[in-house]
């Protein structure tokens, strides 16, 4: 009887053993119903837990434009509040006896570390808080915007998500502790440059598996921002193309009386122009739409099956002015108009959809960099080169 009358008290005002951070009698089947309720729904009235995720990209590997995938490294920590921990001073805590968000990494394919651990951390006032952390290498897939290729910047994030639906848990960017990247350790530097800061953005997915169609999951995407270097698609690929769809009005300097050499020039810059192409393809996945780099490309073929066509049926033109060459000339004049003019509209295009989303980059920079003073006190930024004691030859390590 007095045991019973023990247990009822305990069970009423949560006290937890100091020693070891466990309820002594409570009823497990009680605990599973409160804080793991089932999927279709949670517990009437009870507001959802919100749990705040801190992620660090500590490296970034290769990023593979055609597999729509990267390789990185990093470091994710979730935190959420437990109130029956509060008056906890041990260390040992079995935390598979408290509720878990059961954090998941969608786009996670494969990976070749994984390593996981808890703590509890308190509050200025003496609020528990269970810290799960979680390092993981491996392979993330992202979807590739890449109507701007190779003027392009790609989002690579990392999806999380959870078991649980969005009636008990949120997931929430940390507000005490900052997401970071280190931009130094990155791997794919001379074809991508990397951006200093990380964004969040939270959303809601419907499982397939569930019974109901009408159950939603949180979502917290964390992205960091990289930016392609595309000097090396210009020299290689626009330059090129650029100078064989030029040689396409050098076919007007043969006289117009043999159109066959015309043709047989033209023809041979048309069929360069196609292996280009192929090359161009190559750099990329198969997308049903047409990037920059392939609007450019196949202009320029289009232009040299035009100058073709001209010299194949301007031949046959015989009238009055065909004797002085006039319409011959005034051929030349109007490609040249239609070739400068796609030209400049090109490059003014590009520069302006760069420029802008430059722009959109700074933004999100003063807006990570204002959230830095408010968590941290000062700015943010990563070291662009990895920095090396003086006395030895150990690199320091990255702080989480």
């Amino acid at each position: 009887m007095a045991e019973s009358m023990r247990s009822n008290n305990i069970r009423q005002k949560g006290l937890v053993d100091a020693s070891r951070c466990l309820t002594y009698d409570m009823d497990l089947s009680e605990v599973s119903e409160q804080e793991h309720p089932d999927v279709e729904g949670a517990v009437p009235g009870k507001q959802p837990k919100t749990v705040y995720v801190k992620v660090v990209f500590l490296k970034l590997g290769e990023i593979e434009t055609v597999k729509e995938q990267f390789v990185a490294d990093v470091f994710i920590q979730a935190r959420w509040r437990e109130q029956v921990l509060d008056s906890c001073k041990s260390e040992k805590v079995d935390f598979n006896k408290y509720w878990n968000p059961n954090i998941q990494i969608q786009n996670l394919t494969s990976s070749t570390k994984r390593n996981k651990w808890n703590e509890i951390r308190f509050g200025k006032s003496g609020e528990a808080f269970i810290v799960e952390r979680r390092r993981i290498s491996g392979t993330f897939t992202e979807k590739m915007e890449l109507e701007d290729f190779p003027f392009d910047s790609q989002d690579l994030s990392i999806l999380m998500t959870s078991d649980l639906p969005v009636k008990e848990v949120i997931l929430e960017e940390d507000n005490q502790d900052l997401s970071t990247i280190n931009v130094a350790s990155f791997a794919d530097e001379q074809e991508w440059f990397l951006s200093d800061h990380v964004e969040s953005n939270k959303s809601v997915i419907r499982k397939e598996f569930t019974q109901s169609k009408n159950v939603e999951f949180p979502v917290l995407r964390v992205s960091c921002i990289a930016t392609r270097q595309f000097m090396f698609f210009v020299w290689n690929i626009i330059i090129i193309t650029f100078i064989i769809s030029t040689l396409s009005f050098a076919t007007f300097s043969v006289d117009r009386t043999l159109p066959q050499n015309r043709l047989q020039l033209a023809f041979t810059l048309t069929l360069t122009g196609v292996t280009f192409r192929f090359v161009a393809n190559q750099s990329l996945p198969k997308i049903s739409y047409l990037t920059k780099l392939d609007k450019y490309i196949l202009f320029c073929m289009i232009f040299n099956f035009l100058v073709s066509v001209w010299h194949a049926g301007g031949s046959q033109i015989d009238d009055g002015t065909a004797a002085d060459g006039q319409h011959d000339f005034w051929a030349f004049i109007f490609f040249i108009i239609l070739y400068s003019s796609f030209q400049l509209l090109f490059f003014l295009t590009v520069l302006i959809r760069y420029l802008v989303a430059r722009q959109k980059i700074e933004m999100k920079m003063k807006a990570y960099q204002e959230k830095a003073v408010l968590v941290l006190g000062q700015k943010w930024s990563s070291n662009r080169r990895v920095k090396s004691d003086r006395n030895s030859n150990r690199i320091n390590p990255t702080q989480f």
